[in-house]
């Protein structure tokens, strides 16, 4: 910290789905690891939920913000799963040392660049700030996950993924029913408390008639009555 002092601190990444704003992975790790060195086990997580979740879906494309850029961290990404990268690169003090570099690198640092001039990159770039930035405000913020009580890297990681889980299963729930938390069915209670008790009182009616009948049919077979057959219906 500022002052001298150490505090345990984790560091957590989404990797969001851009057309369902769906957390595919959040995963939690040391904060003194560098984003630039977490993305290609992150993208890997991801495709791993997906594939455990029954999806054919495979990522394709991974779109991030200027501190995951790092020469290494793009030829595994592009060479080794064959996914694009749109990550725009920072201003370096020091140019690039290609003769230090691998021709691996030299690609996929090269095909990036290209990528990230284009209009999609732009485009992609406007979803990640939006959807992205809003996943962490949905955890973090709003549900209270930006600290944690917990000891040791596996509890917060448990902890923290039960969180992610609620804010997509709240997501899912908003896009079947249009209401994705329990506060929001205060603004439904007008509405749906005059069905609820129309539905009560329908079933005490029926309860009720159904205890009268069975008591008269018992009553009838006690003393020995016949009901009279009733004749078919042409």
């Amino acid at each position: 910290m500022k002052d001298g002092t150490t505090h345990p601190a984790y560091k957590a990444e989404h990797v969001v789905d851009l057309k369902t704003d769906l957390v595919l992975s959040a995963t939690i790790y040391p904060a003194n690891r560098a984003d630039s060195e977490t993305l290609a086990e992150s993208v890997v997580q991801a495709q791993l939920n997906v594939i455990e979740a029954g999806s054919p879906a495979n990522i394709e494309e991974a779109v991030a913000d200027k501190g995951y850029h790092a020469a290494q961290t793009l030829a595994v990404v592009n060479e080794s799963f064959g996914i694009r990268t749109y990550i725009p690169e920072p201003k370096r003090k020091v140019p690039w040392k290609w003769g230090e570099r691998s021709e691996a690198e030299r690609t996929a640092v090269t095909a990036n660049h290209r990528r990230v001039r284009g209009a999609r990159s732009k485009k992609l770039q406007r979803l990640r700030s939006e959807f992205t930035e809003r996943t962490f405000a949905h955890v973090c913020e709003t549900g209270g996950a930006r600290r944690c009580w917990l000891h040791g890297l596996l509890p917060v990681s448990k902890r923290y993924l039960l969180q992610v889980a609620a804010r997509n299963l709240g997501l899912i729930m908003r896009k079947l029913f249009g209401i994705g938390t329990p506060k929001g069915l205060q603004q439904e209670a007008d509405i749906a408390a005059p069905a609820y008790l129309l539905l009560l009182m329908t079933w005490y009616i029926l309860s009720a008639y159904r205890r009268v009948l069975t008591s008269i049919s018992a009553s009838a077979v006690r003393h020995g009555h016949r009901w009279p057959a009733l004749a078919p219906l042409a």
